[in-house]
């Protein structure tokens, strides 16, 4: 992964998405009241209905600052502090609409995504979008499935059972191999979209 010195983006594995990393939504921030100056308060996130991680946050007029511990890969946490400008756009009946600038873009954005230690935009950590790549997901299924149809006897449901008659064993054990990478491969995006990259805590 690359910092600021290179190019200004953070390197990421293209097969992590936005849904997979912890967020910070400026419009739920608003309908909750939480962008009033001189507001604090925690946020939280939580996965399959058990926490998942919390930050303490402060709103000033200018600024939203969060102050949390951070760690990554399980190993020894770090107190960190954050800040995140506003921007302001205004509306055609009144009144303007708030927005983050990104801490390393600076570009106007809606949601922060906090992939490493720092809350940034989805740009600077190259994080496509989960629909971006369910595209790849779906091809490794359609070819698991073709393959499976084409060297087992029995093929129902995704699982398959005795050698197609008239296949020869070396030609089968060749594409049961490749079979096979394709079922880990699979097995290895699932894990990786539920598997929780960073932690944060107050």
């Amino acid at each position: 992964m690359g910092g600021k010195g290179s190019g200004n983006h953070f390197r990421w594995s293209s097969q992590v998405t936005t849904s997979e990393v912890r967020r910070i939504d400026i419009r739920h921030m608003n309908k909750c009241g939480y962008l009033n100056p001189n507001t604090q308060g925690i946020l939280s996130w939580s996965s399959n209905g058990q926490p998942n991680g919390k930050i303490r946050f402060f709103t000033h007029s200018h600024e939203l600052k969060l102050s949390y511990q951070y760690r990554e890969n399980g190993g020894k946490w770090h107190a960190l502090e954050q800040s995140i400008l506003f921007d302001r756009t205004s509306c055609h009946f009144g009144g303007y609409r708030l927005w983050f600038k990104c801490p390393c873009c600076s570009r106007r954005i809606g949601v922060l995504y906090g992939v490493s230690q720092l809350f940034l935009c989805r740009h600077c950590y190259q994080l496509p979008y989960t629909s971006q790549n369910q595209g790849y997901i779906n091809r490794l299924i359609e070819q698991k499935h073709i393959l499976g149809k084409r060297i087992f006897a029995h093929y129902e449901m995704g699982e398959g059972w005795g050698k197609k008659k008239g296949m020869h064993h070396k030609t089968f054990d060749r594409l049961y191999l490749k079979y096979c990478r394709y079922e880990r491969i699979w097995t290895q995006e699932v894990v990786q979209r539920l598997a929780s990259h960073t932690n944060f805590d107050i």
